[in-house]
C-alpha cells in the first residue's frame, strides 16, 4: 500500500510569533509531533508533501482570501518558509513541495494524490482553514473518481488560532467525511 503524509502549510508566518498570520504558541506546540510524524514515514520510506501557501504581493488585491486577511506566506519572505524543524523534511529525498495559491492545492496536483495512494494522513496549520479544505476537496476527488482511500487526521499535529474553529474542523473531517481522527 502506499502511504502518504501531507503537512499543510507549517510556514513561517502561520506558526512564528512574529509571523503575518500566526496561530502562535498554539502551531509551535505541534512542532515535534509533525517532525516525528514525518520521520516515521521517512523510516518507512513513505511519501510526504510538503503544503506552501504561497502568494505573491502585486496579485494580492485581486486575490479572494484579500477580503479576509493580509497578505501572507508570500513568496520570497521568510514568512513563506516551512518554520522550524520541519525545514529538515524537505531534503528527503521522497519529499516533494507543493505551492499552493489557495485554501487548498489544485484538483490537478489533488487528483495526482488521489490516484497514487491507499492511505493519506493529513496534519498542520490551520486546522479551519487549510486543513479542512485540503480533506474536503481530497474527500471530492475520491467520490467523483470513484477511489477508496483510508484517511486519518493527525489532532495531535493540527493547530488553529480558533480553539472553537478546530474543533468544528475535526469534528467535520470525522463525521462528514469520515476520516479517522487521532
Amino acid at each position: 500500500m502506499n502511504n502518504l503524509l501531507i503537512i499543510i502549510d507549517y510556514q513561517y508566518d502561520f506558526v512564528a510569533d512574529d509571523g503575518l498570520l500566526t496561530a502562535g504558541k498554539k502551531a509551535q506546540d505541534i512542532e515535534n509531533n509533525i517532525y516525528n510524524l514525518a520521520n516515521e514515514y521517512i523510516k518507512n520510506n513513505s511519501d510526504i508533501i510538503f503544503t506552501l501557501d504561497t502568494h505573491i504581493k502585486e496579485e494580492w488585491h485581486i486575490h479572494p482570501e484579500s477580503k479576509s486577511f493580509n497578505i501572507h506566506c508570500e513568496k520570497g519572505t521568510k514568512g513563506h518558509n516551512p518554520y522550524g524543524k520541519l525545514k529538515e523534511t524537505l531534503s528527503y529525498k521522497n519529499c516533494k513541495i507543493l505551492e499552493k495559491k489557495g485554501y487548498a492545492p489544485t484538483i490537478q496536483d489533488i487528483e495526482d494524490i488521489v490516484n497514487n495512494y491507499d492511505n493519506i494522513e493529513l496534519c498542520g496549520v490551520v486546522t479551519d482553514i487549510c486543513v479542512l479544505q485540503t480533506a474536503i476537496t481530497i474527500y471530492n476527488a475520491c467520490a467523483n473518481m470513484g477511489k477508496n482511500i483510508n484517511f486519518k487526521v493527525n489532532s495531535n499535529a493540527c493547530a488553529s488560532f480558533n480553539e472553537n474553529g478546530h474543533t468544528f474542523a475535526l469534528d467535520y473531517m470525522k463525521n462528514i467525511l469520515g476520516f479517522k481522527i487521532i
